[in-house]
């Protein structure tokens, strides 16, 4: 047992492992040589590398034995149902297989099931015991066989747990590339959607107010009133444009370097502009990544225009910490609230989903709480790394 329990403490390769192990088995059986089979998916037993006591020229290194040919019932007989017969130190119908297989130098031989459990791994035997093998020998051999059944079992699952690890790793690299890529396109669509926003309708909005003021000064007094009005209608067209302009311009690429002064920025913006209160509580015991600031300013702000637009909200308040291994944000107003599960359906309330995506392609999650006159809370969580 405590050959076999070395091994997880070892840095030896699975031969190397085999080798001090074959070397322990024949010891405690008093064998001369000692072998590991394994079993393979078609029913063949192969020998595992560096076999205890074989000469590198020896027949054993070129054997293969099916379970099902003809003549080899009894390996699964004797190996797999434990039906083994010890004669006189021996068991006979072992010793024919070996010797017919090439092993002609073989004296005695025993053998024992390799296995996990319930499942069959292979076998293990030990040949050629000075004053022939006894039942505490196989006593030995199966225990060794059933020990090492489940350290094999272990390095198994080790090494899937490793690729696991491995896929896992690029699972990850292909989200933050997406998140990137999805952050880069929005980016770059807002930026397309400014830039025609502001070349195009804003500046015929312009050339139709100067031309309308021209016309206001050569017209007669009785239509002044109709093109005041007018002039007041595309004025306020203009400024919800303006609006909108700012709304869709993408962030600029260089972060604040604090972000406790870019959401106070924002919030004082709403202050002018709605009048909401602001209430901010933000401790951050370490530093934050820009990547994830930039993900956490998008989804604060993407909260603070629901709150701006649909919630009639008198007071609103952001909190940040970091813990858990990431950020953690909370934004709640006293608003009108909402029915939550009716979100999607209702104009203007897109930007929900936008931010449940936002912290989930990043590692995250995104949950909201609201009711029909009990205001609502936004919190989301995203990792410290992507």
């Amino acid at each position: 047992m405590a050959a076999v329990s070395s091994y997880l403490d070892s840095d030896d390769d699975l031969p190397g492992f085999f080798a001090r192990l074959g070397a322990t088995i024949a010891e405690l059986s008093h064998a001369r040589r000692a072998a590991f089979w394994r079993l393979g998916p078609r029913g063949t037993l192969t020998l595992q590398p560096m076999p205890y006591g074989f000469a590198k020229d020896s027949p054993i290194f070129r054997m293969r034995h099916e379970l099902g040919a003809a003549g080899l019932g009894e390996i699964e007989r004797v190996v797999f149902e434990d039906q083994l017969d010890l004669v006189r130190g021996t068991a006979p119908a072992l010793d024919a297989i070996w010797r017919k297989s090439g092993l002609g130098d073989v004296k005695n031989s025993i053998a024992a099931a390799w296995i996990a459990g319930e499942r069959r791994i292979g076998a293990v035997v030990v040949y050629d015991s000075q004053n022939g093998f006894t039942a505490s020998d196989l006593c030995v051999l199966r225990l060794a066989g059933m020990a090492t059944g489940l350290v094999w079992q272990y390095k198994e699952s080790e090494d899937e747990l490793g690729h696991t690890a491995v896929r896992l790793e690029e699972a990850m690299s292909a989200r933050r590339h997406l998140l990137n890529n999805i952050a880069a396109g929005g980016d770059e669509a807002r930026r397309r959607f400014a830039s025609a926003l502001h070349d195009d309708s804003l500046q015929l909005l312009t050339g139709a107010e100067l031309q309308l003021e021209r016309i206001r000064t050569e017209t007669n007094i009785n239509n002044i009133v109709q093109l005041d009005q007018l002039r007041n209608t595309l004025r306020k067209v203009e400024d919800s444009l303006r609006r909108l302009l700012t709304n869709v311009s993408p962030e600029p690429l260089q972060l604040p370097s604090d972000m406790r002064e870019a959401i106070s920025e924002r919030l004082e913006s709403m202050r002018v502009r709605a009048g909401i209160e602001p209430h901010i509580d933000i401790r951050l015991s370490e530093e934050v990544p820009q990547a994830i600031q930039a993900i956490a300013l998008k989804n604060i702000s993407e909260a603070l225009n629901n709150v701006e637009k649909h919630a009639r909200a008198t007071r609103v308040t952001v909190v940040a910490a970091t813990g858990d291994g990431g950020l953690r944000v909370e934004v709640s107003d006293d608003g009108t609230g909402f029915v939550v599960a009716e979100s999607a359906r209702v104009p203007g309330h897109i930007g929900l989903v936008a931010m449940r995506e936002r912290a989930q392609l990043a590692g995250g999650w995104c949950r909201v709480q609201s009711d029909p006159g009990t205001g609502t809370k936004v919190e989301f969580w995203v990792p410290r790394s992507l």
